[in-house]
């Protein structure tokens, strides 16, 4: 299965811009309000599903760069 590109895109900005930028504002937040969050899990949490979310994408990339070669 190929992803449609209006799919790939918004998934690849929210990996790259959305999930890092997410991450940062609770870990400078967490230690200015000095909130007492588990911040490593957190932190953890977010740097998994931006790996996650990365290699699929990477994944899909390949398929549909064999697709467009064929043609």
């Amino acid at each position: 299965m190929i992803l449609p590109q209006r799919v790939y895109e918004i998934l690849r900005w929210f990996t790259w811009i959305v999930l890092p930028a997410i991450a940062t504002l609770i870990s400078a937040l967490n230690a200015a309000w000095n909130w007492g969050w588990p911040i490593e899990a957190i932190l953890a949490t977010f740097s998994a599903a931006e790996t996650f979310i990365g290699v699929v994408l990477g994944i899909a990339k390949i398929s549909y760069d064999i697709e467009e070669k064929k043609k």
